[in-house]
This record gives C-alpha cells, sequence and structure tokens, in this order.
C-alpha cells in the first residue's frame, strides 16, 4: 500500500522567488507530498496592520474559527547572520477552509530581506537623482537594493495595467511610476494598497496574495 506523507515542511521566504515562479515551487512540492503540496497551494499571506486584534479573520468567512498555528522565521536584513536575528512571522488556520494565513510585518517586503524604508529610500533616490540622495547602506544591502530597482523597471508594464487611470503617464518609465506612487503614500502604504485590492505587490505577483475562493474553501 502506497503512503502519502501529510507533513508540511516549515519554509521561510526566499529572498529572489523570481528565479522560479512560486506556483513553480508548490507543485513542485506536491509531487511529492499531494496534501502537503495543496496546502501550501492555499496558502494567503497579509499584512499586519491590515486587521485588528491578536488575528487575522478568515477572507471568505469572518465567523470561522481561526487558530493560532505557529511560525516560521527569516532574516529582517540581508546583513543578518545569527538565530537571534530572525524574526518570528505568524501564521494562523481556518480550521473550516483547511488554509493557513501568515501576517508579515509592515516594514518588511515580501520575499527579500531589506527593510521597507531603505528601499523607499533608494527608490527615491533612483527615480529623482537631482533632488534624493541614497540612503547609508552595507555592500549586502546594496546588491539587494540594485536586484530590486532591477526587478521593479521589469514590473512597470504590469503594474502599470493594474493600476489603469491612478497613473497618469500612458507609458510610463519606472522613475515616473514610482513618483506617480510616491504622490500620496509611502512604501508602506503602497504595498498596502497594491495587495488590497489589487492582489499584487511592488516586486512580483505572488501567489500567496491571492485571495481564497468558495471553490478552494
Amino acid at each position: 500500500m502506497r503512503v502519502f506523507s501529510i507533513s508540511v515542511p516549515r519554509f521561510g521566504e526566499r529572498s529572489e522567488p523570481e528565479r522560479g515562479t512560486e506556483i513553480e515551487r508548490r507543485m513542485a512540492l506536491s509531487a511529492c507530498s499531494y496534501p502537503a503540496g495543496l496546502f501550501w497551494l492555499l496558502a494567503m499571506q497579509i499584512r499586519a496592520s491590515t486587521f485588528k486584534g491578536d488575528r487575522p479573520t478568515c477572507p471568505l468567512d469572518p465567523d470561522h474559527k481561526v487558530h493560532r498555528h505557529g511560525s516560521y522565521d527569516r532574516y529582517a536584513n540581508c546583513d543578518d547572520e545569527h538565530d537571534e536575528q530572525k524574526i518570528d512571522v505568524g501564521r494562523f488556520l481556518c480550521l473550516p477552509c483547511g488554509h493557513t494565513i501568515s501576517v508579515l510585518p509592515d516594514n518588511f517586503l515580501p520575499y527579500r530581506s531589506v527593510s521597507v524604508p531603505l528601499v523607499q529610500q533608494h527608490f527615491d533616490a533612483q527615480a529623482n537623482p537631482q533632488h534624493a540622495q541614497e540612503p547609508p547602506a552595507t555592500q549586502k544591502e546594496k546588491g539587494c537594493l540594485k536586484r530590486a530597482w532591477a526587478r521593479f523597471k521589469q514590473r512597470v508594464a504590469p503594474l502599470s495595467a493594474v493600476l489603469g487611470q491612478m497613473i497618469r503617464p500612458v507609458k510610463p518609465t519606472a522613475a515616473q511610476l514610482w513618483n506617480q506612487l510616491r504622490r500620496k503614500s509611502n512604501l508602506m502604504a503602497i504595498l498596502l494598497d497594491l495587495a488590497k485590492p489589487f492582489n499584487t505587490s511592488l516586486l512580483h505577483d505572488y501567489l500567496c496574495l491571492v485571495p481564497w475562493s468558495s471553490s478552494t474553501g
């Protein structure tokens, strides 16, 4: 008799998910263990300031019971090396739906160990070199910031299509798009606005930002 494992690996956030799409990574899990793969395909990530209280509500039914389901840890900064520098990211489980929700601190970028304020300062300097200065950064941070801006330049067309008339130039450059995003908000608020209602993020269309549907509940 063939036995399938139902154990779920503890995965933190990878720094460069665009090297392989998240859907491919999670489908690879399901090839080894169908229940585990399905579990992770239905995982969702939200930001801490999107709810009040000690736990989020189920996005399908607010009356569902949501339980604390442990946590995973990740480094807040790319220069961190020791376990004591890791930050716990809380996870919750909706038992009726069978899905998990992880809660990312607002000053974290999804899947990148570089702080939101540092990225904001770097993007400001890239978009407005005559008016904004580059933030102080270590060599590792400079590498992370350089890759983040390069990734953002690849995201200009998809983000412009999603945001539509909210962006004034029809075909903006990366600098124009960033300045349009920054007209009213800081990066922390921009990430919240992109996550809801647009179900996306600044640097990638992460599968974990797609809300559950009744067909998967």
